[in-house]
């Protein structure tokens, strides 16, 4: 079985040519060297990308090689204290969360719960839809004694995020289509490329999340709908060799200001360089 499983996942995979190996090294430098201006004291937290593998998927000789670059960086010191500061507020109301708990009565729930396991060995369809309904109910009303205590224990999650501590590049070559949240602000670069900004920084699960500042590489980026969505689109040039970049996106997730300071410390030209 394992000799099986190897041979399929081989057999999806070839070897690279010297070609692709050397677009693929061309690229890495590219964005590395893209990179590297970019001045912060924060500790980088994430790179990918950054390796030339000897396999490529078959059939890519077909296509527009692709290829992803990414790096991050983050004020872990400001992150930690932060949730220092929110899980000793948790522990303050520690005592209510408890109360609350307590004070659910759960053993009707788990009985309704044994009742509607029966019901469906039984093949009874009629009496677990009834026990569904009613499961359904007790659940919301479960909810809803909940969440006056979730949305305070919300409260202090989102009121001790810190705002401006993460900044995420990507970099994507021979990538064609973009769409944005939100409709872009424009602007220009000190070198005066263009820039489109989407504001749309929001909490996430506890972790906040912000805008991202998009540049678009390429001879013939065009701004367009798709769904009354603003897109930003290039051809694809089939013609052109698969070893060869067509089209590049840079993306800037950070605070505005701080990923506008990010592009315009990028060596950008690296980048376009590649455009063939």
């Amino acid at each position: 079985m394992i000799f099986a499983v190897t041979l399929f996942a081989d057999s999806a995979t070839r070897p690279k040519t010297d070609v692709e190996k050397s677009f693929f090294n061309g690229v890495i430098q590219a964005c590395q060297s893209a990179v590297a201006g970019i001045k912060t004291t924060w500790e980088e937290e994430t790179r990918s990308g950054d390796k030339n593998d000897d396999r490529i998927t078959e059939d890519s000789e077909k296509y527009p090689l692709v290829h992803y670059f990414n790096v991050s960086w983050a004020d872990n010191k400001r992150i930690q204290e932060a949730k220092m500061k929110a899980d000793k507020e948790l522990e303050a109301i520690a005592p209510k969360m408890q109360q609350s708990v307590a004070g659910t009565d759960t053993k009707a729930f788990e009985e309704l719960a044994a009742k509607l396991g029966k019901a469906a060995e039984a093949g009874d369809m009629a009496e677990v839809e009834r026990l569904q309904k009613e499961a359904e109910v007790m659940a919301k009303q479960m909810e809803e004694g909940y969440k006056p205590l979730n949305q305070e224990i919300d409260s202090i999650v989102e009121k001790n995020q810190p705002h401006d501590a993460e900044l995420k590049v990507r970099i994507a070559i021979n990538k064609f289509y973009e769409s944005f949240t939100k409709e872009p602000q424009t602007g220009k670069l000190n070198n005066g490329t263009f820039f489109y900004r989407v504001e749309d920084s929001r909490n996430n699960s506890g972790t906040w999340i912000e805008g991202t500042t998009f540049v678009f590489l390429g001879n013939e980026w065009k701004a367009g709908i798709d769904n009354e969505i603003s897109i930003m689109q290039h051809p694809e040039h089939t013609d052109k060799p698969s070893a060869s970049v067509r089209s590049i996106i840079v993306e800037v997730q950070a605070d505005g200001k701080r990923a506008l300071d990010a592009l315009n410390s990028m060596d950008l030209n690296a980048l376009k360089s590649l455009i063939k």
